[in-house]
């Protein structure tokens, strides 16, 4: 990948306004059999895409208004952890977000019926 590009530049954006930045898909890419897993759409890259995308909705909410949600990195489990009220502006706009396969590719069909995605957000078939 060059090294003439901003970093923090949306690599991806879906429709629903959430992306993976050029930095966050080059993380990926370092990673062992990352080309073949970006390639044949891996459910590792997949996870990994979505949460790129929560994170950045979240961050990018939480930029406007820092009381929106709170984000805390626990160093003991490596983890990034989000807390926000389900009805405030975090929650609302995480229930509009689609799948990250409807995002991704075009043969994507959703079910015919209606799924709430703020609570099945990881639960990709």
């Amino acid at each position: 990948m060059s090294t003439d590009y901003n970093p923090n530049e949306p690599l991806h954006k879906g429709p629903d306004g959430t992306y993976i930045t050029v930095a966050q898909m080059q993380f990926f890419l370092n990673r062992r059999n990352a080309l073949k897993k970006f390639q044949e759409a891996d459910e590792d890259f997949l996870e990994y895409f979505n949460m790129c995308r929560v994170y950045n909705l979240v961050s990018d909410i939480m930029d406007k208004d820092p009381d929106a949600a709170i984000m805390y990195w626990d160093d003991k489990k490596k983890i990034i952890s989000f807390g926000f009220p389900t009805d405030g502006k975090v929650g609302k706009k995480l229930g509009t977000m689609k799948p990250v396969k409807a995002l991704l590719f075009d043969d994507y069909q959703e079910d015919d019926e209606e799924r709430d995605w703020f609570n099945d957000l990881w639960d990709e078939e």
